[in-house]
């Protein structure tokens, strides 16, 4: 018993990057916005750093600013979509552990 949830405990059984990356793309922005500290502890003891660079955008997009129409400012599009392409990239190769 590792006193997180269960939506967590399935990221601490991927056995690989690929993996990993999958259930990012997956999970709920809400649980990346309220469990982001237990993901990135890990994805840091799995290595997964561009698991981590990921994460970061997505809170950075979270506390971002937007335009007057309520959008993403083009430079968070821009972090946000370049981390989901590496996440995918991962994901499509299969990533080693």
């Amino acid at each position: 018993m590792t006193g997180l949830l269960p939506i967590i405990e399935q990221l601490c059984d991927c056995q690989t990057d690929a993996e990993r990356a999958d259930w990012l793309l997956r999970v709920p922005q809400g649980v990346i916005y309220r469990d982001n500290a237990a993901i990135r502890m890990v994805l840091r003891t799995a290595g997964f750093l561009a698991g981590v660079d990921y994460l970061d955008a997505e809170l950075a997009a979270f506390n971002s600013t937007r335009t007057e129409q309520g959008c993403w400012r083009d430079s968070v599009l821009l972090s946000v979509g370049a981390g989901r392409a590496a996440l995918l990239d991962v994901v499509r190769k299969g990533g080693g552990q």
